[in-house]
């Protein structure tokens, strides 16, 4: 093979990466079936991928032990050939705040968004699947994936939450 026929070779497969790393974030959906294909595979570098830049860095310098939880919680969770992907907007999540960039959960748990708040969720539904702790693997039921998205610059991105429990008033 001559090197000119290499090369080109070598630049349609980086054309090729190209617009399947594209397609990977056209669409919420799309965002969630690349998201449960990575979390099957326990792929952290795939679920890292999808994940919007500008949060990967905010964590990584400011929360590193919260990136790394997030990260291991989304490479044991395992989805079964059975699961449903429900897309809401932001401003129909009762829980969420948009005004305060929050999602509340009872009088003390908040999940705060400093970067990249959220314009929609994903919520991905088990009938079978797990998740894998140190040891052993215990049966997730209803929702047990809710992951908040934005799109940025034609694609689409998981955004991660501070999280801050409150004191007692």
């Amino acid at each position: 093979m001559s090197v000119r026929a290499a090369s080109l070779l070598v630049a349609l497969g980086v054309v090729i990466a190209a617009s399947v790393a594209t397609r990977v974030q056209e669409s919420p959906r799309v965002l969630a079936e690349a998201f449960v294909r990575a979390a099957n595979a326990s792929d952290r570098a795939a679920l890292e991928s999808l994940v919007h830049p500008d949060v990967i860095v905010y964590l990584k310098e400011r929360d590193p032990e919260r990136w790394e939880q997030v990260l291991a919680g989304w490479a044991g969770t395992r989805f079964g050939a059975g699961y449903d992907i429900v897309v809401r907007a932001s401003s129909e999540v009762d829980l969420y705040d948009e005004e305060q960039q929050t999602l509340v959960f009872g009088d003390r748990l908040r999940f705060r968004f400093p970067v990249q708040p959220p314009s929609h969720f994903l919520i991905i539904q088990i009938q079978n699947g797990s998740a894998v702790g140190a040891n052993d693997e215990t049966p997730l039921l209803g929702s047990n994936a809710v992951e908040a998205v934005r799109e940025d610059g034609g694609r689409w991105y998981v955004t991660v939450p501070v999280v801050e429990i409150l004191p007692d008033f």
